[in-house]
């Protein structure tokens, strides 16, 4: 297959959480679902989605996780922050709801600044709204409505 030409609707169904604002998330199902804050990277540091608590019920938080230098950010903080998204995956069914904590951000400091930070090669994830798919997507395909902004 080539790259940016596949539907999202052939591997992606949209979810709805309930009036009360619970999402049920299946045993070992995967789901891509939005931050509810906007993440901001300044370019001396990188940071990482670590496991927030096991109260949460078990759940792997992230398969990705790991923020560049600049994402949200720019090259001097011109970008307020751009909405995270997690691939997350129980191992047993739970209910999350809006607004609920999933992960913590770990921040590192870099031995130096990039060259060119987040955003300034071809990166994909800068500025997303919500779940943003990998460019193996055809372009129009961006998940909407956002599932559920955690």
């Amino acid at each position: 297959m080539q790259g940016g030409v596949d539907a999202a609707e052939a591997f992606f169904r949209p979810i709805y959480p309930s009036e009360s604002g619970k999402l049920t998330l299946e045993k070992d199902r995967f789901y891509i679902l939005a931050t509810k804050e906007r993440v901001s990277v300044p370019n001396h540091l990188s940071a990482e989605m670590v496991p927030f608590s096991h109260h949460v019920g078990e759940l792997r938080a992230h398969y990705a996780g790991f923020f560049d230098p600049g994402f949200g950010y720019g090259a001097r903080g011109e970008i307020n922050g751009t909405v995270g998204v997690l691939e997350v995956r129980p191992h047993e069914t739970i209910n999350i709801y809006h607004g609920q904590p999933i992960c913590l951000m770990e921040f590192f400091r870099n031995s130096q600044p990039p060259a060119r930070p987040y955003g300034f090669a071809g990166s994909n994830y800068q500025g997303q709204e919500g779940p943003k798919l990998a460019k193996y997507f055809a372009p129009k395909d961006a998940l909407r409505p956002r599932t559920l902004a955690l």
